[in-house]
């Protein structure tokens, strides 16, 4: 729900109320997300077989993930993503049970989303002492994420990388607030600097190609806590190797 300046103290209180309990639906929604997720990698873990040497991170390889994520509000279109990312280290770290694994990448990261939607525009007229409709007003924007990042990886699994890392970048959006019968509306445009950390796994069917999710935490803005679109909290999509 999206209202002007000059609407009511109670109205503002009503919308903050549909604010945070649209907040707290997503919240046990993606608690349910990540509790799916780590029952499907229990079920993995105990019908997989052990690696003996990490398998698909490999130093000098290229890997290209194209995901489609889930961004924070619910009237946001999925924001779609492109990442690659190289080996640069791999088989570091030894142990007993997983032979020489571990690994490192770096890559870049860029992303879309655009979002657009409707709402009656409600100015309170002090003269009047009454609210007023002004009509209804579209507002659409969009934005183009881009992050250099690197993660470190275990794979303790045969087919299945697990990895966590941090990314570092700037999004650059544009929006537009505007009348639908016409007439002059506002424009924006924002370059927000962010940094934020992430966690992932990939499910490799062959050597060249498998499944990826990731969910992104703790988004930043010279070290606040940034509530800002930036990259999704979660994204689902496929992975090839080369």
């Amino acid at each position: 729900m999206v209202l002007s300046k000059g609407v009511p103290l109670y109205l503002h209180t009503v919308n903050e109320l549909f604010n945070h309990i649209s907040n707290y639906l997503l919240q046990v929604k993606m608690r349910k997300i990540l509790l799916l997720i780590a029952a499907l990698f229990t079920v993995m873990c105990a019908s997989a077989s052990d690696v003996e040497k990490i398998q698909f991170a490999n130093a000098g390889k290229v890997s290209l993930g194209v995901m489609s994520g889930f961004p924070r509000f619910e009237h946001n279109m999925p924001l779609i993503s492109l990442d690659a990312m190289i080996g640069l280290k791999d088989g570091f770290c030894h142990t007993n049970k997983f032979g020489d694994n571990g690994a490192i990448d770096l890559g870049l990261y860029v992303g879309y989303a655009r979002n657009e939607y409707n709402y009656q525009n409600l100015v309170f007229n002090e003269d009047l002492q009454a609210t007023q409709d002004l009509g209804e007003y579209t507002w659409s924007s969009w934005i183009v994420p881009a992050t250099i990042r690197s993660a470190f990886h275990w794979e303790f699994v045969k087919n299945l990388d697990v990895y966590a890392g941090f990314q570092l970048g700037c999004s650059f959006s544009h929006s537009k607030d505007a009348p639908r019968n016409g007439g002059a509306g506002t424009e924006k445009d924002r370059l927000n600097f962010f940094s934020c950390h992430y966690l992932g796994a990939k499910w490799m069917f062959t050597k060249h190609f498998g499944v990826k999710a990731e969910a992104n935490m703790g988004r930043y803005v010279f070290g606040k806590r940034c509530y800002d679109l930036n990259v999704p909290m979660a994204s689902a999509g496929f992975q090839f190797n080369f």
